[in-house]
């Protein structure tokens, strides 16, 4: 690659961290947070191991293939990166992609020795600052003059639950040079780019940033709320090559979500609902069919809300024949048999269901507005149509008792779902439940709670219990495994059928490695897992 003084902007995706370093950290503080608990939730105990479900179907496709594929869902292309790439390049700014950091280090190290005039580092994903500062400590090592802005959602999060004080001793810690304090930010990185053009910038008069020259003083601009078009500025993917976004892209169609959660703060970051239109949806569709894409994940929190709206989008990809498998978060209480007829038709393929619960109490405290018979309904209309179903299930949440999570056990071997996944309640202080703590009784954050039915431990006894006796729906834990996989595998050459046979297995390996003293015996399940893909995919990467 040869050098230029041309490119404006870097913008880095997603920072896995290091599974074994985060299993290390979370072993020591085991016995005072229900977090080592997750992370034994949310991987298997393999050959004396734990390692991620990615980690295992890699190793059981090395052996049947003889060939590592290293495949990793942080591959797909990061919207959010994508989102801010097409918004820059609107306005004229040369900008570059680096959708993993992970797997794209040396790509990294190429581009910053083209001396671009900034580094964006979103930070979609993260709940602590640690894969931030390796990007930004990686930055620097290779690049010590270009400016390094951090955005996104755990930049707000940090600005919205700290005092100045505070923020500075994280930004401290973090190390970069720009840091912008908005639920969307993007008007306020072109602005930072126009600015970095000037012999001698100045971000004084750029809203919503704390920026600092020596990482000692920090500098606050006044607060200015952004509300960007959504239509103006949806990704325009012309200006990317196909190959970074074929077979399988995601998308969205909207910005915050209709509902209002009492566990979920995006509503009150994202603002109102805000809607793409149906013509620039039609179009950026069409641009995707015509290029190649396969699979579509539609992000968009509530994609089926408002109804009349959803309907329309299904009709137009059956009339364009677009022939996409295409997957979304879906509410069961918003759908009729229309919608569920239209979806099949369309090229559904799967939904994530936030049921969350299956007791109507815990649902009325967590503000749903979903009923469990609707639940039932809906769940049975998506099989019925061919659809998977993936059901997500919060354990330990305010008012949960053993016969509430005894009324989801039986909803779920009831319902029995295609997928599932159990998630320890994390409780965090900015979202609507918090307003009752007192009536409640919570006591603490995160993973170490209490309140007056329940503590974290007996959360978590209670999720190894529902893992071990639920018979019917397989589990597909979290870390970078789950329902957002199977659009991924499939754009790899995994079939679905393949996907199911990998769970399955990998579940009894799962559910035998949740003990601390256990020692999972994978006799025989080793073989049975290497025999999925054996004679099927070998080159098939």
């Amino acid at each position: 690659m040869t050098t230029s003084n041309n490119l404006d902007c870097v913008i880095i995706g997603h920072n896995d961290m290091d599974f074994q370093t985060v299993q290390l950290a979370l072993e020591k503080i085991g016995k005072h947070s229900g977090a080592y608990n997750d992370l034994k939730a949310n991987s298997v105990l393999f050959n004396g191991k734990r390692i991620t479900y990615m980690t295992l179907l890699n190793q059981t496709l090395k052996k049947a293939t003889g060939v590592d594929p290293g495949l990793h869902a942080c591959e797909l292309p990061h919207l959010g990166a994508a989102y801010l790439k097409s918004f820059l390049c609107k306005r004229n700014f040369n900008v570059e992609i680096v959708n993993s950091f992970n797997c794209e280090k040396e790509r990294l190290k190429e581009l910053l020795a083209q001396s671009p005039k900034a580094v964006a580092i979103t930070t979609t994903l993260y709940v602590d600052y640690s894969p931030i500062v390796e990007i930004v400590e990686f930055v620097r090592q290779h690049n010590r003059e270009t400016k390094i802005i951090v955005g996104g959602p755990h930049i707000y999060t940090i600005c919205s639950d700290h005092d100045p004080a505070t923020q500075d001793y994280i930004f401290k810690e973090i190390g970069a040079d720009i840091y912008i304090f908005d639920s969307q930010g993007e008007l306020a990185l072109s602005k930072i780019m126009a600015e970095l053009q000037n012999q001698n910038p100045d971000l004084s008069h750029v809203p919503n940033l704390t920026y600092t020259s020596d990482n000692v003083n920090f500098h606050r601009t006044p607060r200015v709320i952004e509300d960007n078009d959504m239509d103006e500025n949806a990704v325009n993917w012309g200006y990317f090559n196909s190959d970074y976004y074929v077979p399988t892209v995601q998308i969205r169609t909207a910005r915050s979500c209709a509902f209002k959660c009492s566990f979920c703060r995006y509503p009150a970051f994202a603002g109102s609902l805000n809607l793409t239109s149906h013509d620039v949806l039609e179009r950026e569709l069409q641009l995707l069919h015509s290029s190649g894409v396969k699979n579509v994940v539609f992000i968009d929190d509530t994609f089926n809300v408002p109804l009349p709206r959803f309907k329309d989008i299904c009709r137009m990809m059956i009339k364009h024949q677009f022939g996409f498998n295409w997957f979304s978060f879906f509410r069961c209480s918003n759908a009729d048999d229309e919608a569920f007829d239209l979806m099949k038709e369309s090229g559904c393929k799967g939904v994530f269901l936030g049921i969350e619960s299956g007791d109507p109490r815990i649902l009325k405290n967590m503000n749903k507005f979903a009923d469990v018979d609707r639940y039932r309904y809906g769940i049975r209309k998506l099989k019925d149509n061919g659809i998977i179903t993936f059901a997500t299930i919060i354990v330990g949440f305010p008012g949960e008792t053993q016969e509430s999570i005894q009324n989801t056990t039986n909803f779920l071997q009831e319902t029995s779902p295609n997928f599932y996944r159990l998630e320890l309640y994390y409780h965090y202080t900015n979202v609507p439940i918090h307003k009752e703590a007192e009536k409640h009784g919570i006591r603490g954050t995160g993973y170490s709670w209490k309140h007056n039915t329940m503590d974290w431990k007996e959360a978590s006894q209670a999720l190894r219990t529902m893992y071990k006796t639920i018979k019917g729906p397989i589990i597909v834990p979290g870390y970078m495994f789950d329902f957002w996989s199977i659009p991924y595998l499939l754009g790899k050459g995994i079939s679905i059928e393949q996907f199911t046979e990998f769970t399955s297995t990998a579940q009894e390996i799962l559910v035998q490695g949740l003990d601390d003293n256990a020692i999972p015996n994978i006799n025989g399940q080793d073989e049975k897992l290497v025999s999925i893909f054996r004679p099927a995919l070998v080159g098939a990467y």
